[in-house]
């Protein structure tokens, strides 16, 4: 990057071991001394959440990059300014994805063409896999429409949510794999990857014992609860995504590093709150189902608590419809799962759903 191109606003102090990116507040800033790790904010352009995190960890002339923002020319260049201002060598750094959607792994081709190591879980390759090709697709559409959701719409929303999928082998993006247990190495520091299956079945964290830090990705966050959507019929990612928060309750993670903003208070007390959570909007479905026996999933959705304007559905951003459709059929799927509740195609093949008692 020359200097013409870095900008008048690129590089300034804001603060103690922070420097700016750019003019519009998007910084890199250090977050914790040992291990060394440093915060990239980078822009997320479509959703309710203002951004999404790249954490660069460094020790020993040698880099680790964990997650890689949403693929856009502005984003490239904050990234790549972020790096430039570490004094990063990229061939001397790895990037690795904690999972397989476009703001986690969407700037992995820059980092690759630069000389970076790119590697990703097994899980996530599974992912890869199965959610960036048409037939995954295909098999939304016909969930949602098995749900009660209007074909139009079930078109509208599958499409919106695959175009936020990443697959590195379609992309010809060179990475390699590692499995549930072994260890990325960045100068001293060795970090464990964990699966946190939930968010996706194959999402991967990052853990590193001896300073109690993690790297979570979108495992928990505090600045909301973290979606989860359905995956096939007869799975239950809700009752992944509440293993995992027990099992990340139990870590004694002392500094979390998440996908979107900061950690705000105990990582245990959060995924506690976080499985209450999740534990009262599928009681709110039971209930409603214990109502109006008989409703579809898509006439379930009102009744879970969201905090969305249904008078206004239609004006509701395609993505958001997705969120709030897709983790009320994942509370479904864990209903049925947990046998509190059974589902019953009608006549047209549309789901309809019965308390179990």
């Amino acid at each position: 990057m020359d200097e013409a191109s870095r900008g008048a606003d690129w590089g300034q102090s804001c603060g103690d071991n922070c420097f700016t990116l750019d003019g519009d507040g998007f910084t890199c800033s250090r977050v914790l001394d040992e291990p060394e790790v440093w915060r990239v904010e980078l822009l997320m352009h479509d959703t309710f959440l203002p951004s999404v995190n790249a954490f660069v960890v460094r020790d020993g002339g040698e880099t680790l990059v964990v997650d890689a923002g949403t693929s856009d020319d502005f984003n490239d260049t904050r990234l790549m300014r972020a790096l430039l201002g570490l004094g990063v060598d990229p061939e001397r750094t790895t990037l690795f994805c904690t999972h397989a959607h476009m703001d986690h792994a969407g700037l992995a081709r820059e980092l690759s063409e630069a000389g970076a190591r790119v590697v990703i879980s097994e899980g996530v390759l599974g992912d890869m896999r199965l959610l960036a090709v048409p037939a995954w697709r295909d098999e939304m559409v016909a969930r949602m429409r098995a749900e009660g959701v209007g074909e139009a719409e079930s078109v509208e929303l599958a499409d919106v949510i695959w175009d936020h999928a990443v697959n590195f082998e379609a992309e010809k993006i060179a990475f390699a794999t590692v499995s549930s247990g072994d260890v990325l190495r960045c100068g001293r520091w060795e970090l464990g990857v964990v699966p946190t299956p939930g968010h996706t079945p194959g999402h991967c964290a990052l853990w590193e014992p001896h300073s109690r830090t993690a790297f979570l990705g979108d495992a928990v966050l505090f600045l909301c609860s973290t979606c989860i959507g359905f995956w096939r019929e007869g799975e239950d990612p809700i009752g992944k995504q509440i293993a995992t928060l027990s099992n990340l309750a139990e870590m004694g993670v002392e500094h979390a590093f998440m996908g979107h903003g900061l950690q705000e208070g105990g990582v245990s007390e959060r995924c506690s709150a976080n499985i209450a959570h999740h534990e009262r909007r599928s009681a709110r479905a039971l209930a409603a189902i214990r109502e109006t026996p008989g409703s579809t999933g898509y006439e379930l959705v009102p009744a879970m608590g969201w905090h969305a304007p249904f008078d206004r559905w239609a004006e509701t951003p395609a993505l958001t419809r997705w969120f709030l459709v897709s983790e009320s059929i994942a509370h479904l799927d864990h209903l049925v799962a947990t046998g509190a509740v059974r589902r019953e195609p009608d006549a047209a093949g549309v789901h309809r759903y019965f308390a179990a008692e």
